[in-house]
């Protein structure tokens, strides 16, 4: 009888053990997979198929939100589409000008553009490498082009950096410490703290900051933004709220 009852607790207590770990697997499946890391922005090709770029040679790629890149490959410029999944990526039809220049830069620029052609995977290195390969493992490696204005503000330990045109301005935020705006063409500067950050679901953060003289609200959307002035493609677009006064711009975070 005694033996009886211990194969009952026996039996309650593995039973309760797989309930737990049904409950612990359910969870871990339920769970949401962080987003791929973000490919949009200004790229430079360091190595195509095994060959370093020479330093006087520019091959760019600039990739858009919106399924767009452009660029320049060695001689030519060209635009083309992609179509991004996960890890899986595909680029085509591509559409170039037909300059001619040196021969090394021909023979550069044909590698480069069927390479890209045939690459199908995507990744985001560790530290900041874009990799596109090819299903035959070749690869161009590259790595983010940025202007001398956000390698300094990096430079100064800047975590995300802002602009905004008409009027013009210029927000510089660390974490941890302050959040420094440069309003109206420089008639107004402002010194905040940082604030934690308040993060939807949307991957949208927001900044709640004030003094007993300024309120200030950024908020970062993760949505491409092109700068109206420079032309130039920003991975975050953002609105900033200045007592009461609005102003919408571009950004860049800079981890």
């Amino acid at each position: 009888m005694r033996w009886n009852l211990n194969v009952r607790r026996v039996s309650a207590a593995w039973s309760s053990g797989a309930v737990l770990m049904a409950l612990v697997l359910a969870g871990c499946a339920s769970t949401k997979s962080e987003p791929p890391p973000s490919i949009v922005g200004l790229w430079a090709a360091q190595e195509v198929a095994g060959t370093p770029v020479p330093s006087d040679a520019r091959v760019t790629l600039s990739i858009y939100g919106d399924g767009r890149a452009v660029g320049r490959a060695a001689c030519n410029n060209y635009t083309t589409k992609y179509k991004r999944t996960g890890d899986s990526i595909a680029f085509g039809p591509t559409i170039s000008t037909k300059m001619a220049c040196a021969p090394e830069l021909m023979s550069l620029e044909q590698s480069y553009l069927s390479t890209l052609d045939a690459a199908t995977r995507v990744e985001r290195r560790a530290d900041g490498t874009l990799v596109l390969t090819t299903d035959g493992a070749e690869q161009i490696l590259f790595r983010r082009q940025e202007s001398s204005s956000l390698q300094d503000a990096r430079a100064r330990g800047v975590d995300f950096r802002a602009l905004g045109q008409e009027p013009g301005w210029i927000v510089e935020l660390k974490e941890g410490e302050q959040i420094t705006a440069v309003l109206d063409y420089g008639a107004t500067s402002l010194i905040l703290p940082t604030p934690s950050a308040d993060t939807a679901g949307d991957g949208t953060v927001t900044y709640n900051t004030s003094t007993d003289a300024d309120r200030l609200q950024l908020t970062i959307k993760r949505k491409v933004c092109i700068d109206s002035m420079s032309g130039e493609s920003h991975p975050s677009t953002v609105q900033l709220l200045v007592n009461e006064k609005s102003y919408q711009g571009c950004g860049d975070w800079l981890y």
